[in-house]
């Protein structure tokens, strides 16, 4: 699987519609989510570790394992984008400006050597917050689909 795209998936929301001051709520919603990032990352920190190769002499062998330590850890992203909920849910096919709202766009599972093994991408947009997550498939599935 070392060969294969980094998993992405998103989620996509609107903001509530009483929000006062929408600069106040962004600077609350991210700060919350990267607490809540951290926390998790306490309990998954593998995550926040990039790929290494050890090669064994004595058996011809490679192994390729998360390494956490001397780590740059898990990418965080804000983003914003001139665009509404609309915009995105309107289209017949999937708009290619979405691929934007990913960190690791076209990344694939051996690029975890240099790049972070988990990133998230936060995108603000006009009425909407779009959250997206790449991932490295030997961390979340190993070698499955």
């Amino acid at each position: 699987m070392l060969f294969v795209n980094y998993i992405r998936k998103g989620l996509l929301f609107s903001k509530p519609p009483d929000v006062d001051d929408p600069q106040n709520f962004m600077a609350t919603l991210l700060d919350r989510l990267k607490d809540s990032l951290a926390l998790t990352l306490d309990h998954f920190c593998p995550h926040a570790g990039h790929l290494a190769t050890k090669k064994e002499d004595s058996f011809p062998s490679y192994m390729v394992f998360a390494d956490y330590n001397n780590s740059p850890g898990a990418q965080f992203i804000h983003a914003t984008a001139d665009m509404t909920i609309s915009d995105i849910l309107s289209s017949i096919y999937i708009p290619q400006v979405l691929q934007s709202f990913f960190d690791h766009d076209r990344v694939i599972n051996h690029d975890g050597h240099t790049l972070s093994l988990l990133s998230i991408q936060v995108t603000g947009l006009v009425d909407g917050i779009f959250i997206g997550c790449s991932t490295n498939h030997g961390m979340v599935d190993g070698t499955s689909f």
